[in-house]
């Protein structure tokens, strides 16, 4: 045996990072053996694989536990002989579930060696088990005889390589909640394509997606799991990785250090082969990260774009995946959907979030009050289906607080609250002191972060703050500790130890904390930035801890947009403003909700006739209308709106304003009303007016959609077909609103 060989098996420093995937390649491999089943984690007992090897003499299986180890065994090495006890302890189901077997023999490998008196004291100590030992320079004969290839493959650079990436998108504490949750084995993650078609696609997992598509776009909205789905993906390259040459190498990096680079793609890609000795000729996958964490206007980043796929171009080898939140202009999506395959992360089924609360806390009767009050309670309608909120909505509910947060801002204010220690009574005065010092200082760090486009800073520079925030206050408490728990144990930050620098754990975290810091200022601005992708989120945290909002209601209801841009955006937010000021006077949101329709109607007949500078032009009439009509039931769909949106059609045929715009804004409050699950809500509709050709196509799609119609609908509508079918021109122009864009259309045909 060469020397360097066993340098190189010993070199191994991390048990399950570096050791296993070794094994993982090699046991398979082994003589006799016809199965391998990888168990490290909480299903090990005691096992970190089990093999299935055949006695060809008896013809039956034997069923072996491989125990792992990196480093010397020696005497006093308890944890292998716990992990014997449990090999010995619990008969474990193996092969899917299918054979609920006993371990006839153990295995104890390590890299390294185990000395005379381990093996003896085990040996003496476990006399009925039959334990085999197998150090490091047997490991090295084995991979010689059947796995040759490893000696002449860096795969010890790769595997490196692989654990810093996934620790870099998301560097949690071990001792962290989220750390702790297990969200990845809990929730399994899917994509859906989109495009502007609006057909339902099947769940894809994004490793098939990444396979298939050569340039991607994946967007999901705040707390949708958009780092875990990274991560999934490069765990699951990552065990698909069998030291072959043809392997997927993903490179990772933030969306900003590409344009610190200049955009120059090889570069970076060329570092970090240098930076980890990998020799790779084989495909290459960039994950360009957090695009929307960069303020840049949208033509520098629809150039940007261009660029970046140009020069992946120039590569066969080559893929690239983007990732970003929901982007806030379609002018943005006409670039995207240009030049990549766009996938949205599938939102979560009220019965998953039921099912992760279930298995976090545990709690037979903590999950029957959920079930049971799920669709009574305003959070369940109002909060995203992101792992975000399933994850804060079981730590609260697991550590016993009663009554459901009726906000998405109240749950992360109660969770704030429990993981910063406001409710640690062990501490009586010293708790709340400590947790308003925390407290206080996450707002000074999120506002500096947030106002200065900051994804993180120096723990030099958080300390300079906390330092500065207890010099100007007569405080007694420790700053020592108290710094550490800020640091370490927030539960809402996290630090990284590599690069020493502090962050917060999601970026709504640090949205949040910057509302507080706009509570605390007192009342603020209303004006278009309110409808900033960058900025949103925070001012929808700061209407929601406020929740009475008469004043902020009343100038938001009264704020002219200074472009047709904020017209449309007004579109997608305020809707969620409203609902977060829940205890606002109705009457205010009442008649926000009313403006809001009739806004709509305007840009709609707006676009329709050239008035607008926005692009929305380019689709045609029938896809701008579904696109207006599902912005404002995403927004307003809510049992919360109900009252106010069937006041509002009665109200809307008494409304002062007359014009074709207010056709379209009955149309979309009854196109909503629909989605509330009110089949009658198109009645008054068809039975009062001759509608035009565009709302009847509208009504069509949306009562298709929903599979609610009522009788009077129904007719209509077959009434309506029926004359389309009996008229030539009508079906030809019909096809026209289909089929061509609204800006071609006006020139050549009058809509209708």
């Amino acid at each position: 045996m060469k020397p360097e060989y066993l340098r190189k098996i010993e070199s191994l420093q991390r048990e399950v990072d570096d050791f296993h995937p070794v094994l993982r390649a090699l046991l398979p491999r082994l003589p006799t053996v016809t199965h391998v089943e990888y168990k490290q984690g909480p299903s090990e007992k005691g096992a970190d694989f089990v093999i299935i090897k055949r006695d060809e003499a008896l013809d039956e299986e034997i069923y072996i536990g491989v125990i792992c180890k990196v480093g010397k065994i020696i005497q006093s090495n308890s944890e292998v002989e716990r992990q014997i006890e449990e090999c010995q302890l619990y008969p474990r189901f193996i092969s899917s579930g299918s054979k609920n077997i006993h371990l006839n023999e153990i295995w104890v490998i390590t890299n390294s060696s185990i000395s005379n008196n381990a093996q003896e004291k085990i040996y003496l100590k476990f006399k009925s088990t039959n334990i085999k030992f197998i150090e490091g320079e047997k490991i090295c004969s084995l991979i010689s005889k059947y796995y040759p290839e490893f000696w002449d493959f860096e795969s010890i650079n790769y595997e490196q390589y692989l654990t810093d990436t996934l620790q870099t998108i998301s560097d949690t504490p071990e001792s962290s909640f989220f750390g702790s949750v297990g969200i990845n084995n809990l929730i399994d993650r899917y994509v859906s394509k989109e495009d502007h078609k609006k057909r339902r696609h099947r769940p894809l997992k994004l490793y098939s997606v990444v396979r298939a598509e050569r340039f991607i776009f994946l967007e999901g909205t705040v707390g949708s799991g958009k780092s875990t789905l990274l991560k999934q993906l490069i765990r699951k390259i990552k065990e698909e990785y069998s030291y072959e040459k043809d392997y997927i190498l993903p490179v990772f990096c933030q969306y900003k250090d590409v344009l610190e680079k200049k955009l120059n793609v090889e570069n970076i890609i060329q570092s970090v082969l240098s930076k980890y000795k990998i020799q790779h000729d084989g495909n290459i996958l960039l994950i360009v990260d957090s695009v929307d964490e960069v303020k840049e206007s949208l033509e520098e980043r629809q150039n940007n774009f261009r660029d970046i796929v140009e020069k992946v171009s120039r590569n066969d080898k080559i893929r690239l995946l983007v990732a970003s939140r929901i982007m806030d202009s379609l002018q943005d999506y006409e670039v995207i959907d240009q030049m990549f395959a766009r996938y949205s992360i599938i939102p979560l089924s009220t019965g998953q979030i039921i099912d992760f609360v279930d298995k976090i806390c545990n709690d037979i009767k903590i999950t029957n009050k959920l079930k049971n009050g799920i669709e009574k309670t305003p959070l369940f309608k109002f909060i995203p289906r992101t792992p975000v909120s399933a994850i804060l909505l079981a730590r609260i509910l697991s550590d016993e607080i009663k009554e459901l947060p009726s906000t998405m801002t109240e749950l992360y204010s109660k969770y704030s609250e429990i993981v910063l220690g406001r409710w640690d009574t062990s501490k009586g005065l010293l708790s709340q002191t400590e947790y308003d010092v925390i407290s206080n200082i996450l707002v000074e760090i999120a506002i500096f972060m947030m106002d200065n486009s900051l994804n993180c800073i120096s723990i030099s520079e958080v300390q300079d703050m906390f330092l500065n925030y207890l010099a100007k206050r007569n405080l007694n408490v420790d700053e020592d500790k108290l710094f550490k728990r800020l640091i370490y144990r927030s539960e809402v930050t996290t630090v990284n130890v590599r690069s020493n620098t502090f962050s917060f754990l999601h970026r709504s975290f640090m949205e949040y904390f910057y509302a507080e810091g706009l509570r605390k200022r007192g009342l603020i601005d209303i004006n278009d930035n309110i409808y900033d992708i960058y900025w949103a989120n925070s001012y929808f945290f700061y209407f929601g801890l406020l929740r009475d909002n008469e004043y902020l209601i009343d100038k938001i209801n009264e704020l002219k947009p200074s472009n047709d841009k904020t017209r449309f955006l007004r579109l997608f937010y305020n809707g969620s403003f409203y609902l977060a000021s829940y205890l606002t006077p109705y009457k205010k949101i009442t008649r926000g909700v009313l403006l809001s329709y009739i806004d709509a109607g305007k840009l709609y007949v707006d676009i329709l006739k050239g008035n607008t500078d926005i692009p929305l032009k380019e689709f045609s009439p029938v896809a701008l209308l579904c696109i207006f009509t599902k912005c404002l039931s995403n927004n307003y769909a809510y049992d919360f709106f109900k009252s106010a949106l069937e006041d509002l059609s009665v109200q809307i045929e008494q409304y002062e304003e007359i014009g074709e715009h207010i056709d379209y804004a009955r149309f979309f409050i009854a196109s909503t009303l629909n989605e509330l699950g009110d089949k009658s809500a198109f009645d008054s509709l068809v039975e009062k007016n001759k509608l035009g050709v565009l709302i009847n196509l509208g009504i069509t799609h949306v009562t298709d959609d929903s599979g609610l119609l009522s009788t009077t609908v129904d007719k209509y509508l077959k009434k309506f077909n029926k004359k389309v079918r009996s008229n030539h021109d009508m079906s030809n122009y019909i096809s026209k609103l289909y089929e061509e864009s609204t800006g071609s259309l006006r020139t050549n045909l009058q809509i209708q």
